[in-house]
């Protein structure tokens, strides 16, 4: 029997708990309602002091799964009571990389997002929704990127979404005609009704971006205020988004980050190819069909862990059983005729893009292309610098070149050309990091932003172009000599020196960097203007010495995202007419040649033999 002591303490823990429970925030969306947990936002480093509510895992469509896999998503369905929403929902299916693990559970029921929501007392706040990078096979909205920090000194609200990658986002079965000289082991009569359309990745991106639209508002969102941003595949992502006729009203200004819808390497237009990597797939999980639909039903009944690890290009059995060997993603964005209707590079070509005048930031880093070299120094996390020679330069060039379009000897000729540094080349003690490092910063980051910059332009939309060449104290990969390399501006935008879950302490300069970013962010997201936080505010004179003027052809301007942070003009401009104009006549003309002797060759040969059989 309990003691009158005893039954007072039980009292007074159920009291406890009631309280904060009553505390906790809860908010009723379409599916039902959600309760989250209140952060109390202060730093030391910064005079803000801000309350957020954090809610996460909130599912936005049916777990794509059985009968739903390989299908576009389902809304989510109603559900009963209060869901909890206080921790990360399920990340999506992918292979494990140790340089950036993602810490979540992995699931293909991954299609969950995650909202932080200042109180701040307006009606209606910007909208931020951030879409994670990782080249379509990796990452999540999850592990990296708690936008608490960011939400409460910006004033914004911040929402990070899932969608599905590798064969569960991206998987297509190809559509094609088939002609006797294409003919392989894996295509039979039949394949080409294209069951698996692709693109699966893209439309939970959308139904997320709808999802915002008819619940933001309970959060305390404008609806009518939301900003795309992410980086790497996310502003990949965030580009074709835009060019997709199914996204009108779902966003109004975008922020890419080192990635746009035209980055070699993650298009397919080769539709046979993809049919032989569809067949391919399935023969690794014992479903080698003969049709399409066949193939469709066989693959649903695989398991997620069996399809996660036929899909790994890291692990080569997709390559050895196919022979087919790509480098970056063997399940690229493709044409499917309903999400994505021509490639890319004609819709940003001809500027045919479904949401026009959208406003626009879009950059990158200093030294992007450092990233491709990791592999080939392992052993130097604490070098300031690496060095490669021309012995070594050679093939690894020739490599990522061959990957990019063709082994034309002629643009690897060219490449030499702009690059190298021929006052050193003669040395045996010349350097090629550098001209590797910027070969592939240019050709993959820089010179696709350009090209899209000035598309944008043309199409009548506001566009600020950045570069940022600050190089952080700390790095995400600990590796000193990587310098401003690939994501190394995701600390900066997401605030990490003010997150102690994430226990990284930034340099004073880095602290400062940090602010002037996240502060130019959330000014556009506001106000489509990086220097402005209020539309009917007028610039300070500190603020008018580091004004980012807009990008216009001609004048080509943009910010230099460092400690000065000063303006400049036509970022890469020789390097990028090279690769956006030059390369493409080049290879265009040596194509020609190659064709034209090939069908020389040809019919010389026909003549002798007509010759030969004349009596």
């Amino acid at each position: 029997m309990l003691t009158m002591a005893a039954v007072r303490f039980v009292v007074f823990v159920a009291t406890l708990l009631v309280c904060d429970a009553a505390d906790d925030p809860i908010v009723e969306v379409k599916s039902g309602k959600v309760a989250g947990r209140v952060v109390e936002f202060a730093h030391k480093d910064v005079e803000v002091k801000r309350t957020v509510h954090v809610f996460q895992g909130i599912p936005f469509a049916e777990p794509p799964v059985g009968g739903l896999r390989f299908r576009a998503p389902e809304p989510k369905s109603p559900w009963q009571g209060v869901r909890d929403a206080k921790e990360l929902g399920n990340a999506c299916m992918q292979p494990a990389v140790p340089l950036l693990p993602v810490e979540e559970p992995k699931s293909e029921d991954c299609l969950y997002l995650n909202i932080f929501a200042p109180q701040t007392g307006a009606d209606k706040l910007p909208v931020m929704v951030w879409i994670h990078g990782g080249g379509f096979v990796h990452g999540s909205g999850g592990t990296g990127y708690d936008g608490t920090a960011l939400a409460a000194i910006g004033d914004v609200i911040v929402v990070t979404i899932n969608y599905r990658l590798g064969p569960f986002g991206y998987l297509s079965s190809g559509k094609f005609h088939l002609r006797n000289d294409r003919l392989s082991k894996w295509l039979v009569k039949g394949i080409g009704d294209e069951r698996v359309t692709g693109n699966y990745g893209f439309l939970d991106q959308v139904l997320a971006l709808q999802w915002v639209q008819d619940n933001i508002a309970a959060f305390g969102g404008d609806a009518k205020k939301v900003t795309l941003f992410g980086e790497s595949a996310g502003g990949i992502s965030i580009e074709y988004l835009m060019l997709s006729p199914l996204t009108d009203g779902l966003f109004h200004r975008a922020i890419m980050e080192s990635g746009t819808s035209i980055m070699p390497g993650f298009f397919s237009s080769d539709k046979v190819k993809e049919s032989i990597i569809a067949h391919g797939l399935g023969k690794l999980v014992d479903c080698e069909k003969g049709t399409s639909e066949e193939l469709l039903q066989c693959l649903r009944g695989a398991t997620a862990e069996d399809l996660k690890e036929a899909g790994n290009v890291k692990n080569g059995k997709l390559a050895n059983v196919t022979g087919i060997a790509d480098p970056f993603i063997p399940f690229p964005p493709v044409v499917d005729g309903n999400f994505l209707t021509a490639s890319p590079e004609d819709l940003i070509r001809d500027r045919s893009f479904q949401k026009r005048g959208t406003d626009i930031m879009i950059g990158s880093l200093a030294d992007e292309g450092r990233g491709f070299l990791i592999m080939l120094f392992p052993d130097n996390a604490n070098d300031t610098e690496v060095f490669m020679n021309k012995t070594t330069y050679e093939p690894v060039s020739s490599l990522f070149l061959e990957s990019y379009k063709n082994s034309n000897p002629a643009v690897a000729d060219a490449v030499k050309l702009m690059y190298v540094n021929w006052e050193d080349a003669d040395s045996e003690d010349a350097d090629y990091v550098e001209a590797l490092s910027q070969t592939y910063g240019d050709l993959y980051f820089v010179c696709p932003a350009d090209l899209s910059a000035r598309a944008h332009f043309q199409a009548g939309s506001k566009v600020y172009l950045y570069q940022m060449t600050h190089i952080p104290d700390k790095s995400l990969f600990k590796m000193k000599w990587l310098k401003a390399m690939h994501m190394e501006d995701i600390p900066f935008v997401f605030g990490y020196h003010f997150d102690s879950a994430m226990n990284w302490t930034m340099s004073d300069d880095d602290v400062m960097m940090t602010l002037k970013i996240m502060k130019y962010w959330t000014n556009f997201a506001k106000t489509g203007n990086p220097n402005l936080s209020d539309n009917d505010v007028e610039l300070t004179e500190d603020e008018k010495q580091t004004d980012w003027p807009l990008f216009k052809v001609p004048g080509l301007e943009y910010k230099d995202l460092s400690l000065r942070m000063e303006t400049k003009r036509a970022l890469k401009a020789k390097e990028c007419a090279f690769w956006n104009d030059f390369i493409p006549k080049l290879m265009k003309h040596t194509d020609a040649a190659q064709t034209c002797s090939k069908e020389t060759e040809d019919g010389q040969l026909k003549y002798k033999e007509e010759e030969n059989r004349q009596p």
